[in-house]
């Protein structure tokens, strides 16, 4: 991803989540039909376009180039199936934060455009360098480039909210850690925030795991890299 989104990045999900979300996208068998025109997925009834999986893509390969990674086909072909993911997981948390009543206003995301250095000139932000970066560099209009940083940080308030309501007791951690360890305690002081991190990771994917039951998820990336 291009270097002024990097300030902004809160990852959507860890890794575990990209293993548990192919069990659910990479299934197979569903088939374009006109309501699904342009579209990459469908997210119980929302669309994630085509057109905005591939910036997105293209985003973060234009970064690795930067950094000086070399893109090959594996390459490309692993960061396509991670973007999708991603904005799966965005779309699904960004969905039920908008049910449970969450809003980013306005004004929070004009501070953030406000704030991100690249749009400024000489200290103060510019809004010519703005529109005209989010387009060069981004191939999105400013109303665009909001909806999608609203949409981005509506998720990011969801997954912080549930994670502020895990639990874990003592007893808990010691079990997860026994478990984890062969039934051995000897480092457990020591690693004992490294498994707690852990444990919330895993009480999280059980709530997205199910929050995604109910939801249909329709995957037509298969289709749309043939071209069909």
């Amino acid at each position: 991803m291009i270097s002024f989104l990097n300030k902004h990045k809160k990852p959507i999900f860890i890794a575990t989540v990209g293993i548990f979300l192919a069990s659910i996208l990479f299934l197979g068998g569903n088939f374009l039909t006109k309501s699904s025109a342009g579209a990459v997925a469908d997210i119980g009834g929302k669309k994630i376009m085509y057109k905005d999986f591939i910036t997105r893509v293209n985003m973060v390969l234009d970064n690795m180039s930067e950094s000086g990674t070399t893109v090959n086909e594996i390459v490309r072909n692993g960061v396509k199936q991670e973007v999708f993911r991603d904005m799966v997981v965005e779309e699904i948390l960004s969905s039920e934060a908008e049910k449970s009543g969450m809003e980013i206003s306005d004004f929070e995301i004009a501070m953030e455009v406000q704030n991100t250095p690249q749009f400024t000139s000489n200290g103060v932000f510019n809004q010519r360098l703005y529109y005209q970066t989010v387009w060069d560099r981004l191939h999105m209009t400013p109303s665009e480039y909001e909806a999608w940083r609203k949409k981005v940080r509506l998720a990011s308030k969801f997954k912080e909210f549930v994670y502020s309501g895990i639990k874990i007791t003592p007893k808990e951690l010691k079990n997860f850690y026994l478990a984890s360890n062969k039934g051995k305690l000897k480092d457990f002081e020591k690693e004992k925030e490294e498994y707690n991190r852990k444990l919330a990771q895993e009480k999280f994917l059980n709530h997205l795991q199910h929050i995604t039951a109910q939801i249909e998820v329709k995957s037509y990336l298969k289709e749309r890299e043939e071209g069909r």
